[in-house]
């Protein structure tokens, strides 16, 4: 099975709570929970509402392939109450992503992996850094700690 990364966010509710229920949700479905970074506080960027955010990532394994993966995760999303076409701006009770699905690079309408944005999120790089420094970037070949220090300079 390979070795998945998942961004874990939230910024409405009562955080932690959300973050425990997803993670407890994401071992339901053939999925085991490696290891979970620690969860750092965040001012919302990128246009989003509401207040700051707690982020972190899972390493998992799963043997859903990515799209039923997704399936599942925004499954999980809806049942932590975020609805299914929110707007990309609204504050989300969990925002689940896949960050990379093993060494897997697949750009298709509604499925990019690696996510298209991490390497300038620091708010992703940060709790990746923490749990998987040593992983290659399968797009640049770079190790996330290199991301880290080419990318975000400051820590959160």
């Amino acid at each position: 099975m390979p070795k998945v990364y998942l961004g874990i966010g939230t910024n409405s509710g009562r955080r932690k709570k959300n973050i425990e229920v997803a993670l407890r949700l994401l071992k339901k479905e053939k999925i085991k929970i490696n290891q979970v970074s620690s969860f750092f506080k965040t001012r919302p960027e990128e246009g989003v509402k509401g207040s700051y955010f707690l982020n972190g990532v899972a390493e998992i394994e799963t043997e859903l392939k990515p799209k039923g993966l997704l399936r599942f995760l925004k499954e999980i999303e809806e049942n932590l109450g975020r609805e299914r076409n929110h707007k990309r701006e609204e504050p989300r009770a969990i925002d689940l992503d896949i960050i990379f699905y093993g060494s897997l690079i697949l750009n298709e309408s509604d499925l990019i992996i690696p996510h298209p944005k991490f390497r300038k999120r620091r708010f992703v790089l940060e709790p990746l850094n923490e749990i998987a420094p040593s992983f290659n970037d399968p797009v640049t070949g770079k190790k996330i700690e290199t991301l880290l220090k080419e990318n975000c300079s400051a820590r959160l």
